[in-house]
């Protein structure tokens, strides 16, 4: 199962908080996870390696001088993503029956709504695995050669021990297939890496870098905007594997630190003219 689950939240006294709420956003999750069931969340807590859920940051007011600032009734919305069926069946009682107040670094936020329905917000959804895969993988069309993400959340990737803020092809498309093949009942080919490497190349880009907050201290360079890919063969199962993890993206975030805010992304139209 693939959840995405809005909290729609109000203020009702002044904010000014940190800009940078991802880790915030991430504790909180974890909360509410532990009301309903303690051992998933240590142990979520507790794992390392690739997380099975993303949190966004605290989308809300207007933003000046690294703060987050908010005036008494002003409304936003916070997202946390279930990549797994455990995370899900809680994202999915939550949206049942969501907590009357939350906390945000110190901060009460009053809950006035919870969707995973898309009509109601574009960043909720559901959907699983299965589904995504039967989409793309058993199309009878061939799939478009272009595709192109909106990186919404500063991204940045880990690479040989280094920070990459650059939306390389091998980068993006590897690092949604380390969570695909982590967390899908459906197998792709562990080559995607390399076809992306050697295959795909960006064609046209609107980027704006972002400096983020390094776990260990100090900032880190990401970026925000749309990246146009486009494949340098057209054979179909390729094109598939591409488009079909362009539309998880969405879902599971790319590059480093998708469980504390960073790296939300989505798939949009391309646009009619490429460079």
């Amino acid at each position: 199962m693939l959840t995405s689950l809005v909290l729609q939240v109000r203020v009702e006294q002044a904010v000014r908080l940190p800009a940078g709420l991802g880790r915030a956003s991430q504790a909180l999750l974890l909360r509410l996870i532990q009301a309903q069931d303690a051992a998933l969340s240590a142990r979520l807590h507790d794992e390392e390696g690739l997380r099975p859920y993303t949190a966004s940051n605290l989308v809300l007011g207007r933003r000046a001088d690294g703060c987050l600032l908010a005036a008494p009734g002003e409304s936003g919305w916070l997202r946390f993503t279930g990549l797994t069926e455990e995370v899900s069946a809680c994202l999915r009682r939550l949206a049942d029956d969501p907590p009357a107040m939350v906390d945000m670094d110190g901060c009460p936020l009053r809950v006035v709504g919870a969707t995973m329905d898309a009509a109601q917000h574009p960043w909720a959804a559901q959907s699983d695995y299965p589904t995504l895969a039967a989409r793309h993988l058993l199309a009878g069309e061939n799939p478009p050669p272009r595709l192109t993400l909106e990186f919404v959340s500063p991204t940045t990737f880990r690479s040989s021990g280094r920070y990459v803020p650059m939306p390389l092809p091998e980068l993006v498309f590897g690092s949604l297939s380390e969570r695909w093949q982590a967390f899908a009942p459906v197998a792709l080919s562990p080559e995607v890496r390399r076809f992306a490497a050697e295959m795909v190349v960006v064609s046209r880009y609107l980027l704006r870098t972002r400096s983020l907050p390094g776990k260990e201290g100090g900032l880190h360079i990401g970026f925000i905007g749309q990246v146009t890919f486009r494949t340098l063969n057209r054979d179909r199962y390729w094109l598939s594997v591409l488009n079909l993890l362009a539309e998880y993206a969405f879902f599971s975030g790319v590059g480093y630190g998708t469980a504390a805010g960073l790296g939300q992304v989505r798939s949009v139209p391309t646009p009619p003219r490429d460079a």
